[in-house]
């Protein structure tokens, strides 16, 4: 063999690896990009929809905040609460019946992504909100000083139960 023979071989064989490692590179990029592509996508809607479920739970618990204030006050006061109070009072409580359906569609959300656990835990958080909302109307003449204790105890609980919701939800979103 001379050794024109051999370099072409030897040519002829680089060019063979070369052309192998560049089609094994591109095979590899489009399998990451199929694997990346749809669970990327997958990925980022769950946790826009997790986003979703926290952003309509701030709105209904942003008008709890409101009634809590008006309701702790009208506690304290009671008859001798002035009447422009007392339709605040009915005006705010009507906000937070109409913002539940924000709770509603959050548990709805959550149900979707099969996140059963934090439903419930929203749901429990909600009736608890229901709870104290029933608790406080507007033409309640006074309260007892077990009446105000219950009140704060619900609070409290309100709180707990939010914030445990919260860190639950927080722990789901770090997962995605």
């Amino acid at each position: 063999m001379d050794l024109q023979t051999i370099y072409l071989l030897v040519g002829t064989f680089g060019a063979g690896i070369l052309t192998c490692g560049l089609i094994a590179l591109i095979a590899v990029k489009l399998a990451r990009r199929r694997e990346s592509g749809p669970e990327s996508g997958s990925v980022q809607t769950r946790r826009a929809l997790l986003e979703s479920v926290a952003q309509n739970v701030s709105e209904v618990h942003h008008v709890y905040q409101q009634f809590l204030a008006m309701a702790l006050e009208f506690s304290r006061h009671g008859n001798s609460w002035p009447n422009q109070r007392k339709e605040e009072l009915r005006r705010i409580t009507d906000e937070l019946v109409n913002a539940f359906r924000h709770l509603t569609e959050a548990e709805a959300t959550l149900l979707l992504l099969g996140e059963k656990k934090l439903e419930r835990a929203l749901r429990i958080y909600g009736s608890k909100i229901v709870h104290l909302r029933r608790q406080i109307y507007a033409d309640k003449a006074t309260f007892s000083g077990e009446d105000i204790q219950g009140l704060d105890h619900l609070r409290k609980e309100i709180a707990e139960l939010r914030e445990t919701f919260y860190d639950a939800l927080s722990q789901r979103f770090k997962t995605v």
